[in-house]
């Protein structure tokens, strides 16, 4: 490619309108060129031409000023560009007689040049002008009308290609239950770390082995039922590693089934948007690429099946942006006419918009808003806009009233042919259920926190009790020995005090009796009373793993000898019960006081039979107790786990063991319950957390 340099020194002095009307009356064909210089400014590497006359115009079939060179028109005609150099340099007058194929058709002409000041003039005639010279001036009108045909197809495709390449959003379209790829934009290729020449015509599970066992497949077999899915911010692992990019990233993804006119589902619609880093996406359509036949008609015809292949596509992908799940909008021009509107972006403003209208005639309440500058600051400087979770006013439909309703929106740049901007893809999505939802838990989590910080001074304030109450009984427990241990002293002293004759005395031994059994009752008391001091001490044991049947053997031996004088029966059946985590003398003490009540409680018309055994399930873990003995009423029941409650007055105890098994086995996360008819017998089933 030579540079091209204008003329180093004289301007041309503009024709005169005689000169012109001569030019344009001239039988013979008249050319007027200006050498075009190299670097050096010396040689001559081309001819301009500054004006071709009507004749010269038909001959040549070339326009009045033509913007190409002569040696851009006519590369092969070397000895003619020699011939304008020489004449050109020499100055003098200079003939040339040559051939020219125009059209298919071969003409003789004769040329005379000479140099006038910093043009060459050259005057030609045809030496056989016969009426071939109109059908070739036909011919290339045809072919003319042709190419601006193919022009125009070429521009309407192009259309199609710039939306889907300049698309800020991944696209694609799976066709059948295999989910081939039939189209999948730059963006999309680019999104799965592939591209598309790899993904086309394969199935998109088969290609990217990488998202099986994502749901991906499931999510596919919805949509092509009908379904409509859409993910907001879901993680998605890809094989991208080798590309220098992150293997997990998070997306926007709406899956929509693809219809045909029909209405028949023959595949999925996929729109995606990166929000890890927002890459901008680009999508890729096929280019059209057809040769051109050698006659007119035939040529018209394929022109003719390209522009309306091109409108197939353009109806193609209307349908596509109508159907898309994203509102989509295109606004042209500084003054954002809306271009193109899709349902989905109809439907966001109650179907107020038409197309033609200017947006802040359509939507005035966007005037001054961040919506609107944003728009402004694409326009002006190309940079892609994005915005998420951003309040935007609304006008309602019935009242005019303006609403504050929330987007996440793209805001992107479209050009032209020549690279300018004339206009601005929109793609939005509405979320303000999200937003106010969201808003609503985070209200609701203040309140939970406010409510926890209450409840954490309530326990506090529960924990000082406790500790009080501890200290109270203590403190009372201990202080109360001293006089009743004087008192039960001054007791003995008395009855050994007083003379036989009184202690026999039926009044006196039923007096010193009955203190002496308050003293017992009340000394009992006091040690009821630490034993309730040392329970929560018992809870804090440490906890380690345990076999269930070695704890249930140990006490087993240990109730040996009560077993044997009850001539009880005690069956073990532990299966399945695996090692739990557990304090070993909390589990004792339960299993203790559970199989011991057995035994004292025991029917005396019966043998006694015991059995223990355990289930696990899910993840709990039962333990039951099963015995034939006395039983419980109804109202026993209610009252058994109470402190100090006795059922039985025939057999001592202290009405603390089922408390203290009660208050060990909630404090360890599980339940403890009965079941029980009177002479009938009784179960305790216990659960704990595995």
């Amino acid at each position: 490619m030579h540079p091209i340099e204008s003329t180093p020194s004289i301007d041309a002095a503009p024709f005169d309108e005689l000169a012109c009307t001569l030019l344009a009356l001239s039988p013979t064909g008249v050319l007027l060129l200006r050498p075009v210089y190299g670097g050096d400014g010396e040689a001559i590497i081309d001819m301009l031409f500054e004006h071709v006359n009507p004749t010269a115009q038909r001959k040549m079939l070339l326009k009045a000023q033509p913007t190409e060179t002569f040696r851009t028109l006519q590369p092969a005609d070397e000895s003619l560009f020699a011939f304008y150099c020489a004449a050109y340099l020499s100055g003098e007058r200079a003939q040339y007689e040559g051939t020219r194929e125009v059209a298919g058709l071969v003409f003789t002409f004769h040329l005379v040049a000479q140099r006038q000041g910093p043009r060459l003039v050259v005057s030609f005639t045809s030496a056989n002008d016969h009426p071939a010279e109109a059908v070739a001036e036909a011919l290339y009108e045809s072919q003319a009308r042709e190419r601006a045909a193919w022009q125009l197809a070429a521009r309407q495709q192009q259309d199609v290609n710039r939306f889907f390449e300049q698309a800020p959003v991944a696209i694609s379209l799976l066709r059948g239950p295999e989910h081939v790829v039939e189209l999948m934009n730059e963006a999309n290729a680019t999104l799965l770390g592939s591209t598309p020449g790899q993904l086309l015509g394969h199935p998109i599970m088969e290609v990217l082995p990488a998202l099986k066992g994502q749901g991906f497949d499931k999510v596919l077999k919805q949509v092509l039922q009908g379904a409509t899915v859409v993910f907001q911010d879901v993680p998605v692992v890809l094989d991208r590693a080798y590309l220098g990019q992150p293997n997990q990233g998070y997306y926007h993804v709406t899956y929509q089934p693809w219809r045909t006119a029909g209405n028949e589902i023959i595949g999925a619609m996929a729109v995606a948007v990166e929000v890890t880093d927002q890459v901008m996406a680009h999508q890729q359509l096929a280019q059209l690429n057809q040769e051109l036949e050698a006659r007119v008609q035939e040529r018209t015809q394929q022109a003719v099946v390209a522009q309306a292949e091109a409108e197939r596509q353009r109806a193609r992908l209307a349908d596509l942006i109508a159907e898309a799940p994203a509102a989509i909008c295109v606004l042209s021009g500084p003054d954002f006419v809306y271009e193109l509107i899709n349902p989905r972006y109809q439907a966001l403003f109650s179907n107020r918009l038409k197309v033609g209208q200017p947006l802040l005639e359509a939507v005035p309440e966007f005037r001054g808003q961040p919506v609107w500058y944003g728009l402004k600051e694409v326009y002006d400087t190309g940079r892609t806009h994005y915005a998420h979770n951003v309040p935007v006013p609304v006008a309602r439909p019935d009242d005019g009233v303006i609403e504050q309703r929330y987007f996440n929106y793209i805001e992107q740049a479209r050009h032209n042919e020549y690279s300018d901007i004339d206009g601005v893809f929109v793609f939005a999505y509405e979320v303000t259920d999200q937003v106010l939802a969201r808003q609503q838990v985070q209200h609701l989590n203040q309140e939970l926190t406010a409510a926890n910080q209450e409840l954490c001074a309530a326990n506090k304030q529960l924990v000082r009790t406790n500790v009080d109450l501890d200290n109270f009984i203590y403190t009372a427990s201990h202080d109360l020995k001293a006089p009743i241990t004087n008192i039960e002293g001054l007791l003995h002293l008395l009855r050994r005090a007083l003379p036989a004759t009184v202690r026999t005395d039926d009044l006196v031994a039923s007096v010193l009796r009955r203190m002496h059994d308050s003293v017992e009752r009340f000394t009992r008391t006091i040690g009821h009373l630490t034993d309730v001091t040392r329970l929560q001490a018992e809870f804090a044991q440490p906890a380690v793993a345990l076999q269930l049947a070695d704890v249930v053997e140990d006490v087993r031996q240990d109730l040996l000898p009560l077993l044997t004088e009850a001539g009880a029966q005690l069956n073990v059946v532990l299966v399945d019960c695996q090692p739990r985590v557990f304090s070993e003398k909390n589990l004792r003490s339960i299993l203790y006081n559970l199989l011991s009540n057995a035994i004292k409680y025991r029917h005396p018309g019966r043998p006694a039979q015991i059995s223990i055994d355990c289930v696990a399930e899910d993840n709990i873990l039962l333990i039951r107790i099963k015995d034939n003995g006395l039983g419980l009423s109804s109202r026993q029941q209610t009252q058994l786990f109470k402190l100090f409650q006795r059922m039985h007055s025939h057999v001592e105890g202290s009405g603390l063991g089922l408390y203290m098994v009660k208050k060990i086995v909630e404090n360890a996360g599980g339940t403890i319950a009965v079941q029980s008819e009177v002479n009938v017998g009784s179960t305790f089933t216990v659960r704990f957390p595995a």
